[in-house]
């Protein structure tokens, strides 16, 4: 696969679908509230087929909160897990009819894995190393909380990359998305994008650090947009103020 900008990357115009990505939103904070309704108004504009969180959904312990769910765009809503989440992890479960909190969501072309970060790795790692084997889709995508790389105050996870990287590696997976670290990096490592976006509505945090890996890093509220396209993909991170700060894409 082969990174490059949106000056380098021209995507086809037969737009499969978009799919969005949310990390660390749910707080009463304004961010949060400016976040969705550029969420919202983006997707007025160009109709996203479904939203993912990245996790740490509702601050500080996990309750669920109705209102931050209503002020997201009406799309199937997919969620990853975090440690704020880990308190009340049943009702989560319960309120997005999860039986589990890892599993795949399959669109046209592209498989999306989601893990929990927060405990049962080994068992998810066998089960992923199972998905992966007789997947069919050529595009896999790994969404967790904490990120496997990232400059910012919690960093990386060691624990993470040593159970999930050979994986990606082997199966040819090319892009991981996380949050926990309250900003946005791209970072590319053995030839994997990954993303850290917590910027979603949490206070934010600047990067404590530059990584060999890191391309791009910015300290803002934002979401991310996925448009996927025969075997290739766009992603955009777009700030509150809907402007993007960063373009990165893959092709066949």
């Amino acid at each position: 696969m082969r990174f490059f900008l949106l000056a380098l990357f021209l995507l086809p115009q037969a737009l499969a679908f978009r799919l969005a990505f949310l990390g660390d939103f749910g707080a009463p904070t304004p961010g949060r509230a400016q976040v969705a309704a550029a969420l919202r108004a983006y997707h007025a504009a160009h109709p996203l087929a479904a939203l993912f969180t990245l996790g740490d959904n509702f601050y500080p312990w996990g309750e669920v909160v109705e209102a931050y769910l209503k002020d997201l765009p009406p799309v199937p809503l997919h969620p990853a897990f975090g440690n704020h989440d880990a308190p009340h992890l049943k009702d989560q479960l319960r309120r997005f009819q999860r039986e589990r909190p890892y599993y795949r969501v399959g669109f046209p072309g592209l498989a999306v894995y989601v893990l929990y970060s927060e405990g049962a790795l080994v068992q998810q790692r066998a089960w992923l190393e199972a998905e992966l084997s007789r997947e069919k889709a050529p595009l896999r995508l790994l969404l967790l909380h904490r990120p496997l790389y990232s400059s910012g105050l919690h960093g990386g996870s060691p624990t993470l990359r040593a159970l999930f990287e050979p994986l990606l590696l082997a199966h040819g997976v090319p892009l991981v998305l996380a949050g926990h670290d309250h900003h946005y990096e791209r970072l590319e490592a053995k030839g994997v994008t990954h993303v850290v976006s917590g910027g979603g509505g949490a206070w934010l945090r600047a990067p404590l650090r530059s990584l060999a890996y890191s391309r791009v890093r910015a300290t803002a509220h934002h979401f991310l947009v996925l448009e996927v396209v025969g075997g290739g993909f766009r992603l955009t991170a777009w700030g509150a103020d809907l402007k993007p700060l960063d373009v990165s894409g893959a092709s066949p």
